[in-house]
């Protein structure tokens, strides 16, 4: 009996000396778990990692060449855009900055870093009171995994992106300007891969992005209603984001239409695709852009077009599944689609009809329109009284 009594105070013992355990553990997965849905400094390492030797710094001396270079190039651009587009910029592009994949992936991370912010609120003040240990033990391991995927996107993104016009979604001042970068290493890389000269390959860079540029500042509106779309889908996702799981295993089920709209609720699609059809229109309405006036830069232009949209078509089966995964292939789309709407109506209407695109929100065509342009045409000829 003493011997049972003493194995039973042993188990008191132990039994709480393993509570007391369990619960600081409990207390360090809560604290370590913190309130972040991913880890900047980790996402940034992983993604320099996978870089390697592609990550090096850029030569001061060619860096200074490129910023050279794109500057005298958007000299000569800016007033050709600005006559295609019947709207000069309310002020000057500003100078270009030329990067490395490093500074371009530290540039990205940023826009990154300040839309989740944003994200992470919504999710903790919708999380309830009091954390759990359950639930910090899930957002540990959804944070690394997070961490992972994000630094291998950026990554594999950091060697192809060519140039972007960054456009300072988040910013306070609604004045604040965008700027134009280029990844100087990528652009030199692919006009060795393709048998191209440099100087022209920048250009026709510049160029695109210069176009990009120009329907984001040219018309005030744009930028804000841009930004908008984003913040809304961000609050969309963000409020609802408890059933994923759920959406996930009936998607697998489901045919049609990408697998990132199968997992969207119906008002998660909502902003999504005003926001598709938004990039579309400006994909395809800077293309038509570009073949107005790419001869008068570039006596090539037309064949240096289609040597990329052949590029575009050849790729390798790794690439189509990174894209697909990751949903980039729906940027492809969008520049076929918006391609074809803007083609579709300059055929219809002209150039100027096609210019109503600009004059506010409620002129915008939804994804409906650009996959059928005729109702877009319909719609501004129905509350504009007529061809314009």
């Amino acid at each position: 009996m003493a011997r049972s009594a003493g194995r039973i105070g042993l188990g008191i013992v132990v039994g709480s000396l393993l509570a007391a355990g369990v619960g600081i553990a409990q207390r360090a997965i809560v604290r370590r778990a913190g309130t972040r849905l991913l880890d900047w400094t980790a996402v940034r390492e992983i993604a320099r990692r996978r870089l390697g030797a592609a990550g090096a710094p850029l030569d001061a001396a060619v860096r200074a060449d490129a910023e050279t270079f794109y500057t005298k190039a958007l000299r000569r651009i800016e007033p050709l855009i600005a006559a295609e587009f019947g709207s000069p910029l309310p002020a000057a592009l500003e100078t270009p900055v030329v990067l490395d994949r490093r500074q371009w992936i530290d540039l990205n991370l940023a826009t990154f870093e300040a839309l989740f912010d944003r994200v992470e609120h919504r999710v903790m003040a919708g999380s309830g009171p009091a954390d759990t240990p359950g639930r910090a033990l899930a957002r540990i391991l959804n944070r690394s995994l997070g961490n992972q995927q994000l630094g291998l996107l950026l990554a594999f993104l950091g060697r192809k992106v060519l140039g972007q016009y960054d456009i300072a979604l988040l910013a306070a001042a609604a004045t604040a300007r965008g700027r134009l970068a280029f990844v100087e290493p990528n652009v030199a890389a692919t006009a060795v891969a393709m048998r191209l000269d440099l100087a022209e390959l920048r250009t026709f860079v510049a160029l695109h992005e210069a176009t990009h540029a120009f329907e984001f500042e040219a018309h005030p509106w744009v930028r804000g209603h841009f930004a908008g779309l984003v913040g809304e889908a961000l609050d969309v996702f963000s409020a609802d984001s408890g059933s994923l799981l759920t959406r996930l295993r009936a998607s697998a089920a489901q045919r049609g239409g990408h697998w990132l709209e199968r997992l969207m609720t119906p008002a998660q699609l909502v902003p999504f695709r005003r926001t598709q059809a938004l990039m579309s229109l400006m994909e395809g309405y800077a293309n038509h852009v570009m073949h107005g006036i790419g001869a008068q830069i570039l006596p090539g232009f037309d064949r240096l077009h289609e040597r990329f949209e052949r590029r575009n078509q050849a790729r390798g089966a790794l690439e189509r599944t990174i894209l697909r995964v990751t949903g980039l292939d729906l940027k492809l789309e969008q520049y076929a689609a918006g391609e074809r709407f803007v083609q579709a109506v300059v055929a219809a209407r002209g150039s100027e009809f096609l210019h109503r695109v600009w004059t506010g929100p409620a002129a915008l065509p939804e994804l409906d329109e650009i996959r059928r342009p005729a109702r877009w045409i319909g719609r501004m000829e129905q509350a504009g009284g007529g061809v314009g």
